[in-house]
């Protein structure tokens, strides 16, 4: 893991499988998150979309300008990756594992990914890979996860990484004009 981060660090992409590759997100990589931001079906169980463009080009602009100066030895990453087909360089989704709160080794991951890679197995490809890298470089003890109780495809990808279900909160997120469930996910070194 510390491989990839030293890759990451350098600007080089990290591959995530044979078609996939992983790297930092840069400024260069927001009109393509943008772009997927803006579709319904990508931000049907996003609790902060839709929203206006900028909203979304003032959050993911501090994380780009935090990672260009850990590219020139400045501080570290944010983990915020850009998933990419390694053959077309195509814009395939982000993933980013960051600190819950101020909770010393405590970690969230998450990720959204453009409509046509659904169901090719990349978001539990890469949430396994921060898996791994949550435990082996950041020294988490625990590493958690939501999603709507409705979202059955997330919730079937923090299965498949081993994670249990540790709760459920009814009427938590705001749903096609009314409210959804949020369940959660964690799992322990």
């Amino acid at each position: 893991m510390e491989i990839m981060k030293h890759k990451l660090l350098q600007g080089v992409p990290f591959p995530l499988d044979d078609n996939h590759q992983l790297s930092l997100i840069t400024e260069a990589d927001i009109d393509d998150l943008v772009i997927m931001l803006q579709d319904d079906e990508v931000t049907e169980f996003l609790w902060f979309a839709p929203a206006p463009e900028q909203f979304y080009r003032d959050y993911f602009a501090p994380m780009t300008e935090q990672n260009a100066l850990a590219m020139k030895g400045e501080g570290e990453p944010v983990m915020t990756l850009i998933i990419r087909d390694t053959h077309t360089r195509a814009f395939a989704g982000m993933a980013a594992i960051i600190p819950m709160g101020m909770i010393p080794g405590v970690y969230e991951i998450g990720y959204q990914l453009d409509r046509s890679f659904w169901g090719k197995g990349l978001a539990t490809s890469v949430s396994r890979l921060l898996l791994r890298y949550g435990f082996e470089q950041l020294n988490a003890h625990k590493i958690v996860a939501d999603c709507y109780a409705s979202n059955k495809g997330s919730e079937r990808v923090m299965q498949k990484i081993g994670m249990t279900k540790e709760g459920h909160q009814k009427d938590f997120y705001p749903y096609r004009g009314g409210l959804e469930d949020r369940i959660h996910y964690g799992i322990n070194r």
